[in-house]
């Protein structure tokens, strides 16, 4: 059995957000989905920063020896400390996700960990977020189409975010044998300066993410395989290489796995022509939440829960909130707020 490494509280809230496709395959399949890590658009994802290089590669020094060494020379002291030097570049080493790697690997080793690792990542974040609603409440991550996004505006509105805990994913999740977890939580670092310490090398850079991410306030499920024999090798072709593209866990209960499903706000423009609609209807807020409510989406993801026996709390998004602004509004306040 995989090793289980976990460095944050079980108690601790977190939300994911997702398409409704992506929702859909969830409650369908009862399996939780963890990407390749390599298949990350954010291409400084478990990487190091120029500091540390030296510390898991010799290819300054293999290349500063080929520059000065001639085998040819006659003994001399300079002569026997480059075959000294010779010696410990061919022995020196750092510990890698695997164990103990040979730093003449590590330049195959940097390009090659991400292949090998897997995750699923989550917020802590209390409250709602605008930006990841846009970014993960539609198709695909942000959206990358050549077509100005027209792929992806009809999931625009139709997906939701999904809140548990920590404790309740361990719990529920039938972990694979074959493979090691981790849980933490995210560090946002500057990749230009940031040097991690020896000891950190192994798993600190597949927690550690560019600070321009940190709105996210990331908490990060990362599966490896609880194996001995990967090897990276400098010679071509001659590294393992790993044919697994993604990683599925069943799921035992989802009733506990999910503590409660939010509902995407609807889109902006609906949202904009509601809002003067109503306004122009009652010359009021009263009742605008309500109008507000996405009721199209609540509809299917009822209907999905209630075909997979799935039953837990489905509520509206707070970013529908209507703004107080009579004494009617303020009462319709006081009362949601109870």
């Amino acid at each position: 059995m995989g090793k289980i490494t976990i460095g944050v509280n079980k108690d601790l809230k977190i939300k994911r957000y997702m398409s409704f496709s992506k929702f859909e395959s969830l409650i369908t399949s009862g399996k939780l989905y963890f990407s390749r890590f390599d298949r990350f658009p954010d291409k400084l994802e478990g990487g190091i920063s120029s500091q540390n290089y030296p510390d898991v590669s010799t290819s300054l020094e293999l290349l500063d020896l080929a520059l000065n060494y001639r085998a040819s020379e006659p003994p001399s002291s300079e002569k026997s400390q480059l075959e000294e030097r010779i010696h410990k570049v061919d022995h020196d080493t750092f510990q890698g996700l695997f164990g103990s790697e040979k730093k003449i690997n590590g330049d195959t080793y940097l390009k090659l960990i991400s292949t090998w690792l897997y995750a699923n990542c989550w917020t802590d974040l209390e409250h709602e977020c605008e930006a990841m609603w846009s970014l993960y409440g539609i198709t695909g991550v942000g959206c990358s189409h050549d077509d100005c996004c027209t792929q992806c505006e009809s999931t625009h509105g139709m997906s939701v975010c999904i809140e548990t805990s920590v404790g309740s994913i361990l719990e529920n999740l039938v972990l694979d044998e074959r493979y090691n977890l981790s849980i933490q939580k995210v560090e946002y670092i500057d990749h230009k300066k940031t040097k991690f310490k020896d000891s950190e090398l192994n798993t600190k850079p597949f927690f550690s993410k560019a600070r321009h991410f940190s709105y996210e306030n990331e908490i990060r499920f990362i599966l490896w395989p609880d194996r001995a024999d990967i090897s990276f090798s400098y010679a071509f072709g001659q590294s393992t290489t790993n044919e697994e593209n993604s990683v599925e866990l069943k799921i035992k209960s989802m009733n506990s796995f999910i503590h409660k499903i939010i509902l995407s706000p609807i889109p902006f423009k609906k949202s904009v022509e509601i809002r003067k609609s109503h306004n122009d209807n009652y010359q009021s807020s009263l009742g605008l939440q309500e109008s507000l409510s996405n009721k199209t989406l609540r509809k299917k993801i009822e209907s999905l829960c209630f075909e997979n026996s799935v039953n837990v709390e489905i509520v509206d998004s707070d970013l529908n909130q209507s703004i107080t602004n009579d004494c009617y509004t303020y009462a319709e306040h006081l009362t949601s707020a109870r």
